[in-house]
Formats: C-alpha cells, structure tokens, sequence
C-alpha cells in the first residue's frame, strides 16, 4: 500500500510538474529563434559600412579646361624632362642623384615604414593562431611510502578571431594603405623636387663658368686699351687722368670675378651634397662636369590639361590619398561605437606520455559580443575629431590644386616675359657694341673725351653679363614649368638595390593606380 501510495504520488507530481516543463521548453524554443536572428543579423552585418564615402577624386574648385600657352609652334616634351635641354652630362648627373640622394633614399625608407604598417593593419582581417607546449615532472617522496615520479604533457593551440562588423578592420586597413601609396607619391614628390634643384644648380654653373670666359675677355680687352692709353700719355698725346681711368675701368672688372668663382664653388658644393659626394670628390670628374655654355632654350611643351594634374603631380596623388584615407577613419572611428564579434577557438592535448599525448583533447569555442555602453564621449569625440581631420585634408588637397594652378600659369607668364626680356637685352648689346666702336672712333679723332668710351665699355660689359644672367632665368624658369606640369617618369622608380614584392595582406599598398581599396558601400 505505502508502494502503491508512492508510486500514485510520484505520478501526481509528474503530472503536476508538466506545464511547467512544457513552459520552460516553449520559452527556451522562443528565445533561439531570437538568439539566432541577432547572430544571422551580425554576420550579414559584416563587411557593412556605417558612413558613407564620400566622392574626393576632383577638387571642390572649378578647375579651367585648358592653360594659355604664349603664340608658336609647341612641342611634346620628353617625359624626362630634362632631356630637353640636350645636356648628357645633365641626365648622368640626374640619375646618380636617383641613386644616392641621400634625401631620396631616406623618402624611399619612409615609404617602406608606410608599406609596413600596411601589413600590419591588413593582418588584424585574418585569424590569429597561437601554439604553446609544456612539460613537466613531479616527484613526490613521502615518509612511508617509495618516492614516486609522473610527467606530464600538453600541447595547446589557440584561435581568436575578430568578425569584422561594419568593415572597421577593413576601412583601417584600407586606410593605411592609401597612407603607403601617399608615401610612395611624397618619395616620387621628392624625385621631382631632385631633379629641379639639380637642373637650376646645373644651370647656375655653366652661368657662371660662361661669366668667367666674358670677363676673362673684358680683362684682356681693358688691359689692352690700357696699354693703348700709358702709351698715349707716354707719347704726350693723352694726360695721366685717362690712364687712372682706364686702370680703374680693368680694376672693375677684376673685382667682379672673386664673387663669381665664389658663387661656382659654392653651386658645385651644393651638387656634390645632393649627389651625397663630398666636394672634393666631385671636383674636377668628366661625367659630371658641365659645358660652360648655356644651352638654348628648347621649344616651348605641349601643356596637359588641368585637370590631368591630378595624375601628374605626385603632391596631388598623395594630398588625394591622405583624403580618401582620413574618409576611411571617419567610417572606423564610427564603426568604434557598434557592437564587436569575436570568435575564440582552443584545444589542448595532454598525456603521461608522449605516445599518449593526443589521447586526452579538451576543446572549447567561443563568442563573444561587445558593446560599448559607457566611455564618457570618447569615441563620440574621436569620431568628430577625424570628421575635422577629413575637413583639413580636403581643404589642403583644394589649396594643393589651386597652388599647382597658380605654379603652371607663373612659369608660362614669366616665360613670355622673360623671352621678351632677353630680345630686348641682346639688342642694348648690340647697340652698346656699336656705340664703344664708334666712340673709340671719336676719341682717336679727338672729338669727345675718353671718359666717354670708358662710359660705353661699362655699359657693353654690363649688359654681356646681364645677357647670361637672363638666359640663365629663361632656362630656369621653363625647368620649373617642367616641374609644375609633372610626369610619368617618377613612377618607374625604385629604391635603389632593394625589391618590394607584395605581401598578400598588403593589398595594393605598392600600386598607385588600384582604386579597389575604396569599394565598401553604406
């Protein structure tokens, strides 16, 4: 009967504990559906963006179609540019410096700092795996019993994996390798700058070198008329105060010469530190010793369009990537507030022995979502501080465009005057030449004193040496419209003795042309 009494009670409490196992497990098949829907949403959630790209190719200026050339026939100037001045110990000069520019060599470093940190940016997208090993012995020795010994192994291999929910590991990484594509423009940037400085300090050599041939001719023509006038006054034809005036008239002409070779050492100083030679190595060397002639001035370029600046330049390409860059970190300081998703993977295998090492496998996964739910504004500031940064940068690359504007336009109206210039500066040559000869004519007629043709050689050796100075400007300046125009040439440089094969994470950080690195959508 107590049997029997049991058993009824336990059927009662059976019965009476059903609705709320069948409660219990309609709450538990309530509640997966949702579970799963937060887990399904998360993951289609991943490789979304929460901002939204903005359009950065084209400047917020209205860009002209085309530049106003001076009138004539324009011609394609090599994409080297220096080329154009026919100088071929120029261009050997030019490509020693693209191999030992010092601060050349030092922007190529910088570029592969930037390549660096792209890699590493671009790592955080893969999973991270970790091995770890141990061994160990005890051996215990108690009172009454024999001392025993037991080793025991383990091997243990951890994943962790961040889920990248709105592409912020992605956006970052993209980021950093726009920043080492801007890199490789700025070392390109610094090529251009190179070549620049070393065609102006070139030009300012052969100036001064043709400087010392003019007045090497001026000091053998004043002592000549020199010698004519103590000959005269030794005659009792002239009197003492022509010869003071002549003599002073070859002093002159002496005293401009220190200031000339000072100027040619000190350019051919400057051209040694850039070739990272010491000065002394370079003197005297054939290869890159320059003809001390100027050359002529090369028909003027065809000139591209505006617009095709923005490909040409390298400071373009690189204020344009530090953009789209800093658009990027906008999207992940955003993506910083949302939730995370990681996924942890761990297995540990462990024995007495190492025969039976994979006999015991303990294995766990795991995820975990994090939200932030407090940080007092941080990320909220951090993500306006990088809107402020994006802003900067947009308005640096504006003004970057309109400057390399203004750069073209100065070198093609200083071009037009400077060309107009020089005509008039040869014909006050030839007129000043006609005017000592026939003041010389005059004088030996007696017609006019000699202060007179003192007066007319001054104002010939003046404007002979004013004539090179000017073709030295004109050469100059059509260089630096070389520069403001760009080219293509500094894209197929390379660090000098080094290979830069590219990482499969890296993606594209060495390629200025991939524009897949901004293909997320909102």
């Amino acid at each position: 009967a107590d049997g029997a009494a049991d058993g009824a009670a336990a059927g009662r409490g059976d019965r009476s504990d059903t609705p709320f196992r069948e409660a219990a497990v309609m709450k538990s098949s309530r509640s997966r559906p949702r579970i799963l829907l937060v887990v399904i949403t998360l993951i289609a959630s991943a490789g979304c963006s929460p901002h939204a790209l903005r359009d950065t190719d084209l400047p917020e200026v209205e860009i002209p179609e085309r530049f106003e050339t001076p009138d004539g026939p324009n011609v394609a100037a090599p994409d080297a540019w220096w080329t154009s001045f026919g100088e071929p110990a120029l261009d050997r000069t030019m490509q020693a410096a693209f191999a030992s520019n010092l601060g050349l060599r030092q922007a190529w470093s910088r570029l592969e700092q930037s390549n660096a940190q792209a890699r590493i940016a671009g790592a955080f997208l893969y999973p991270e795996v970790d091995l770890d090993a141990a061994a160990s012995r005890t051996r215990t020795d108690p009172a009454d019993f024999p001392a025993t010994t037991s080793d025991r192994f383990a091997i243990g291999l951890g994943l962790t994996w961040e889920i990248d929910l709105w592409r912020r590991i992605a956006n970052r990484a993209d980021a950093a390798t726009l920043l080492a594509r801007a890199s490789r423009a700025d070392a390109e940037q610094t090529a251009l700058l190179l070549s620049g400085s070393i065609t102006e300090l070139w030009f300012s050599i052969q100036e001064q070198e043709q400087l010392l041939v003019l007045f090497e001719g001026q000091t053998e023509l004043s002592r000549t008329l020199l010698e004519l006038t103590e000959l005269r006054y030794g005659q009792g034809v002239g009197d003492g105060l022509q010869v003071l005036q002549q003599r002073l008239q070859l002093e002159s002409v002496i005293a401009a010469i220190p200031e000339v070779r000072s100027t040619l050492e000190t350019s051919r100083n400057q051209l040694a530190v850039l070739l990272a030679r010491t000065p002394e190595s370079l003197a005297d060397d054939p290869p890159f010793t320059a003809i001390p002639t100027l050359p002529e001035l090369p028909p003027f370029p065809i000139l591209p369009s505006p617009r095709d600046l923005l490909e040409r330049r390298p400071d373009l390409r690189a204020a344009h990537d530090r953009v789209a860059a800093a658009d990027l970190e906008v999207a992940v300081a955003i993506a910083d507030m949302l939730p995370a998703l990681r996924v942890s993977l761990d297995g540990r295998f462990s024995g007495d022995q190492l025969s039976s090492l994979f006999d015991s496998t303990i294995a766990s996964l795991s995820g975990a979502i994090l939200q932030p739910v407090f940080d007092a504004g941080r990320r909220g500031a951090e993500a306006d501080r990088r809107r402020a940064i994006l802003q900067e940068r947009v308005d640096g690359f504006t003004e970057r465009f309109i400057v390399a504007l203004r750069e073209v336009e100065d070198a093609i109206d200083r071009e037009r005057n400077l060309v107009e210039l020089l005509e008039q500066v040869r014909i006050q040559v030839d007129l000043a030449d006609r005017t000592l000869i026939e003041s010389r004519i005059r004088f030996a007629n007696a017609q006019i004193e000699y202060l007179d043709v003192i007066t007319a050689i001054r104002a010939l050796q003046d404007l002979q040496r004013r004539e090179i100075g000017v073709e030295r400007s004109v050469l100059a300046n059509r260089a630096r419209l070389l520069l403001a125009i760009g080219g293509a040439w500094t894209r197929d440089l390379a660090p000098p003795d080094a290979e830069n094969p590219r990482k499969p994470n890296q993606r594209a950080a060495n390629d200025p042309d991939d524009s897949s690195i901004r293909n997320s959508e909102s």
